[in-house]
């Protein structure tokens, strides 16, 4: 039999993409305090998103445990109890003051984010400091992606100029080709009120929107290529598992410097299948690879 390099290895090949809005929430209407709008009325008041890639990331808000609800309709927020005010983000983090929205990201897709936009503010004797955090960061002070103060004026956090001054930038690496599930916390502290609400406002359109990019992969399948005697010549097989729909064919190429470049050898195979290829080459010692057709 003859000699032959083979490689292999865990392949994620991109799909259908999908590039804007990822998840948006829409406050008209909604009352946090009586339920109005919200898929649950009550702790911890899940306010699903209104706009969202159906069927790949369902997305909701929520609110931490250590807040009461807003209280006026066409907003989504919370308020502190004068007993609890903190005057730190540790203390925020501490005593689960935030407002937290989720994203997960369906089997088969990863996501790219992009930014964040929001439409918020505070009233006077609510959270003068808002800071953005994520769970890709640990929830930790100093780790924080974005900060505001004051936030207890009109759209004292929204993303402009009035507030956090521009939308929140996440193309860092860090945030791209996600999976699971990611959260994203609004810290508030240094309240004066227990009356005084921390929230999301109505606008036009969405109020809170995460942008970014869906992609439909392969669910990390694994290539295995092996060499065979067969009549006297050599033959390979390639198998994969779980890699969706997506076509692939198999390459052979003598050296990785060879000026001839790579030769496809097998017809297209997809998930869970396993070919015989009797290489075209005389010498099939060498090296293999499989890509989308």
């Amino acid at each position: 039999m003859k000699k032959v390099a083979f490689v292999f290895g865990v392949l994620a090949v991109g799909g259908g993409v999908h590039a804007g809005v990822v998840a948006g929430w829409d406050v008209n209407g909604v009352d946090v305090n009586d339920g109005t709008g919200l898929d649950i009325s009550g702790i911890p008041y899940v306010f699903s998103a209104t706009t969202s890639e159906t069927g790949h990331v369902s997305a909701e808000l929520t609110l931490g445990a250590g807040v009461n609800p807003s209280t006026a309709v066409n907003q989504y927020g919370f308020k502190i109890a004068g007993s609890d005010q903190t005057n730190s983000l540790a203390g925020a983090i501490a005593m689960n003051h935030y407002l937290e929205f989720s994203l997960t990201v369906s089997d088969g897709y990863e996501l790219s984010l992009d930014s964040i936009e929001m439409n918020g503010m505070g009233s006077s004797t609510a959270c003068s400091n808002v800071v953005l955090a994520s769970s890709i960061d640990g929830f930790l002070v100093g780790q924080e992606i974005a900060s505001v103060f004051p936030a207890n004026v009109t759209g004292g956090f929204d993303t402009d100029a009035s507030g956090f001054g521009a939308p929140i930038d996440l193309s860092a690496a860090k945030y791209q080709s996600l999976t699971g599930t990611i959260f994203f916390r609004l810290y508030g502290w240094n309240s004066t009120s227990g009356s005084g609400a921390t929230y999301l406002r109505n606008l036009s359109g969405d109020d809170l929107v995460v942008n970014g990019t869906l992609m439909e992969i392969s669910s990390g399948g694994i290539l295995t290529l092996s060499l065979g005697a067969s009549n006297g010549t050599s033959s390979v097989s390639a198998t994969f598992s779980g890699a969706g729909g997506t076509n692939y064919v198999l390459q052979h190429r003598v050296g990785l410097a060879d000026s001839n470049g790579w030769n496809t050898v097998s017809a297209p195979f997809t998930s869970n299948a396993t070919w015989e290829i009797e290489t075209t080459n005389t010498n099939s010692a060498g090296f293999y690879r499989a890509i989308t057709q």
